[in-house]
């Protein structure tokens, strides 16, 4: 049964997803931080608070990069983890990567078989069956190589993470309201205190500032 958790800073709400997870499970995680590859270190405050916040409910993680890995070694090396969680950053970039090695169908095939999917941002928007309508051009520059943007499809609908985020403002004004102004995909707005919970057949958004 799928079981995914798909937030917009998973820093807010990782208290109240901890606990909906068993323990044996959470002690056999793979960090996936693929998508920070363009950033700076002294950019990644959020990525820090992000980890620490998950390990204080018991998440044990293996940090992977997917970048230049063959399609045998992402079998090798992540056949085993009960849970995936997949860091914020460019999503560009991620799915670029993500098309090289076939990792798209090896996350479909393991989610299928029950793996959890836990995501930020990035890694919440490409759960979903394309990229294109978060689209920020300063970002998709850096995916030369990338092949279209259709996505993981784990869910039929696009999250679009950060509503409400003053600094983020003129992105959704002035871009982001017009471009999903489309009759194509369901759209799912959050804020950083909200996140999509998925199981089997089941979604609901939970808002933490009201649980």
């Amino acid at each position: 049964m799928k079981q995914l958790f798909l937030t917009s800073q998973v820093q807010f709400v990782a208290h109240d997803i901890g606990p909906k997870i068993a323990n044996n499970l959470k002690k056999n995680s793979v960090f996936i931080n693929t998508a920070l590859k363009d950033k700076e270190h002294s950019d990644l405050e959020w990525h820090y608070t992000n980890k620490s916040k998950m390990e204080a409910e018991g998440f044990e993680f293996v940090d992977y990069d997917i970048t230049g890995k063959t399609h045998d070694q992402i079998l090798s090396d992540l056949s085993r983890f009960d849970v995936m969680y997949i860091e914020g950053g460019n999503s560009y970039y991620l799915l670029q990567e993500s098309q090289k090695n076939s990792f798209i169908n090896f996350v479909n095939q393991r989610v299928n078989e029950g793996m959890i999917y836990i995501s930020t941002s990035a890694g919440s928007i490409i759960a979903g069956p394309d990229i294109e309508p978060v689209r920020q051009e300063s970002r998709a520059i850096l995916a030369p190589e990338l092949k279209g943007t259709k996505a993981y499809n784990l869910v039929d609908f696009v999250v679009i993470p950060h509503w409400g985020q003053e600094k983020r403002r003129d992105l959704f004004t002035s871009y982001r309201i017009e471009h999903i102004y489309n009759e194509d995909y369901p759209y799912i707005l959050i804020n950083d205190n909200q996140y999509v919970e998925i199981e089997g057949d089941w979604i609901k958004i939970v808002d933490i500032t009201k649980v």
